[in-house]
């Protein structure tokens, strides 16, 4: 029985709504941001700092990746998050019935046979009229923000897992929230997990 739940998602497809909504029905507890929280106290940081990591564009250095023992990596910090970040909700995970949304929590429980991986994605017009009604911003604004937002979430992810976000073969299961509505999402996942 899978008694955990990672959400990976496009920006403005409602992955997070769905995520919300799924643990809500099923009683399990819900991380997202509250992971940022537990890092930073962790490592008696501020918040700000782990949410800037990130955000943070990330290059992959070449001559590091050459030369390890000679370079310093200009994502050292972050580097070093991610890897705390992963250990973290390795342990987390321990604790019981939980749904972890983002965080490349798919990649750090890869391994873990009890862990349902899900990837939610939409058509562009669904994310648009989201984001607009959500955020109270123009359609130009969220096409900016979708772009801006996915490209950030793609590096980062790409940079930790070396896979391709969004690649179908690192979930079990990819839903169309356009298509199938955010309610029937919910309804989907909740009878995976009965």
């Amino acid at each position: 029985m899978k008694n955990i739940v990672t959400i990976s998602r496009e920006y403005g497809s409602g992955g997070y709504e769905v995520g919300r909504k799924v643990a809500e029905a099923v009683n399990y507890k819900f991380y997202d941001k509250e992971l940022i929280a537990h890092i930073a106290e962790r490592f008696m940081i501020p918040e700000t700092y782990v949410a800037a990591t990130e955000e943070k564009e990330i290059r992959k250095n070449i001559f590091h990746e050459v030369f390890p023992v000679l370079a310093k990596s200009e994502n050292e910090d972050a580097d070093y998050i991610f890897r705390e970040q992963g250990k973290f909700i390795v342990q987390l995970v321990e604790e019981g019935n939980c749904v972890i949304a983002g965080r490349r929590a798919d990649y750090y429980l890869r391994d873990n046979p009890n862990a349902l991986h899900l990837f939610f994605y939409a058509d562009e017009d669904f994310k648009v009229e989201r984001i607009c009604r959500e955020e109270n911003c123009s359609a130009e604004e969220a096409l900016k923000k979708i772009v801006d937002m996915d490209k950030r979430r793609r590096t980062s992810y790409e940079y930790v897992t070396a896979r391709k976000w969004a690649d179908r073969h690192n979930y079990d299961l990819m839903l169309c929230t356009s298509t199938l509505g955010i309610e029937k999402c919910v309804e989907t996942i909740v009878n995976l997990l009965g």
